[in-house]
């Protein structure tokens, strides 16, 4: 039986789309169009992400950027990953879920925030949607 789970749309810009459901507690970050990001659009965008976590109260994030293109030299980003994520465990959030990229940098970074990094909440990578979903919905 199909269930219609109500979503709401809390931010929409060329950059970023958040997407929460209130039944669930998910919010759904979608950073995944084909766009070239700099530096301060990634700052931006995470800091947009982690104000409406800490505002709606948020304890599950999933994260979609597989098809962002980003233009940031590595040490750069990996400084603004780990600004974000002190930033988030400043939040109630429980679990993040994220897409996997298939950008080698990218996903050797993750490994290495989800293992030395993340303390406050679960993180965790998926190669789907589904399984991420079905992860963040569990109890």
């Amino acid at each position: 039986m199909l269930t219609l789970v109500r979503v709401m749309i809390l931010f929409n810009s060329p950059l970023i789309r958040l997407d929460y459901s209130p039944a669930t507690d998910i919010l759904v970050a979608d950073l995944s169009a084909s766009y070239e990001f700099y530096a301060l659009e990634v700052q931006e965008a995470l800091s947009t992400i982690a104000k409406y976590i800490r505002h709606y109260d948020v304890k599950k994030l999933l994260m979609d950027s597989r098809k962002r293109i980003i233009q940031i030299d590595n040490e750069r980003y990996t400084a603004i990953m780990a600004e974000y994520i002190q930033e988030l465990e400043s939040t109630r959030l429980q679990k993040l879920a994220r897409l996997h990229t298939g950008n080698s940098d990218r996903e050797s970074l993750a490994r290495t925030m989800q293992e030395q990094v993340v303390t406050a909440f679960e993180m965790k990578t998926f190669t789907d949607l589904e399984h991420a979903l079905t992860w963040l919905k569990a109890k």
